[in-house]
């Protein structure tokens, strides 16, 4: 009998109270066991950080990704005086075209963006609909109050850091599409 462990690296998910039986697994090593791996560790913070905004959203019935998309479609229509192209928000967003189609359906079907022709026939606008706009507005001192909560909860230069250790990552990575 194969033993799947010694082959198969499994990123294993426990709540906390749930983990005291994995201390000597937890955090979840690398593949070659030397040191915790990144990905995972971005990850966990990513959902932990995403519940924490969806916490504080929760009013506006949007998501943290979907308050983002409103967000981004009405600052790109007011800095270029006309709805982004679907392709151009993507881009603006840092997503695959097709991820951010997918994630516009549900905003679309809620009647917070309209999805249109652009100037170019070939091309689709998206424009945030008067509801959409009235969603964002005021998700946005709920989003503050979060990203005020947070900085609280991490410390004002712990955030820093992290903000700027993203802002690198990001930067480094940036070729990797």
């Amino acid at each position: 009998m194969v033993c799947l462990a010694e082959y198969v690296y499994i990123h294993y998910m426990a709540a906390p109270r749930e983990r005291k039986h994995l201390k000597d697994v937890y955090p979840a090593p690398a593949p070659d066991g030397r040191e915790v791996c990144a990905c995972f560790r971005i990850r966990e913070a990513s959902r932990r950080i995403s519940a924490f905004y969806e916490d504080a959203l929760g009013p506006t019935g949007l998501t943290i990704a979907q308050f983002s998309l409103i967000g981004m479609a009405v600052a790109l229509e007011r800095q270029r005086g006309e709805p982004p192209t679907v392709t151009t928000l993507a881009a603006a967003l840092d997503l695959d075209r097709t991820t951010l189609v997918r994630n516009l359906k549900p905003v679309a079907a809620a009647r917070l963006v309209a999805i249109g022709p652009g100037r170019d026939r070939r091309a689709r606008a998206v424009r945030a609909t008067a509801a959409g706009r009235a969603a964002y507005r005021n998700g946005l001192s709920l989003w503050r109050r979060a990203q005020d909560g947070l900085r609280a909860r991490l410390g004002a230069e712990p955030f820093g850091l992290l903000m700027r250790s993203l802002e690198r990552s990001v930067t480094a990575l940036q070729d990797q599409k």
